[in-house]
């Protein structure tokens, strides 16, 4: 199952008894974060790290038709899960 935005927002609401619409707001904002502070670490005490990175340039193939193309150089977004979380989840 994907964890949506709704979902997120939803329980959130459920927990601080705040509306739908604030917990909705809030996360917006969250993601907004995010995306404002794209080029930077942003690590989340006892949660996780978000770290963005460029890939270089390169090759790439199509299997069927073994025809190489150019991928463009891009930036991509890791997460690397806290030790509180990972021992939560096992």
């Amino acid at each position: 199952m994907a964890v949506t935005k709704k979902i997120i927002s939803s329980n959130i609401s459920h927990k601080l008894e705040l509306s739908q619409k604030e917990s909705l707001e809030l996360v917006d904002l969250f993601f907004c974060f995010l995306r404002d502070n794209k080029d930077r670490h942003i690590n989340i005490n006892n949660f996780g790290l978000f770290k963005s990175s460029n890939t270089p340039q390169r090759i790439g193939r199509n299997p069927k038709t073994l025809e190489t193309f150019e991928i463009k150089p891009r930036k991509k977004v890791s997460f690397k899960a806290a030790t509180s979380i990972k021992k939560l989840i096992n």
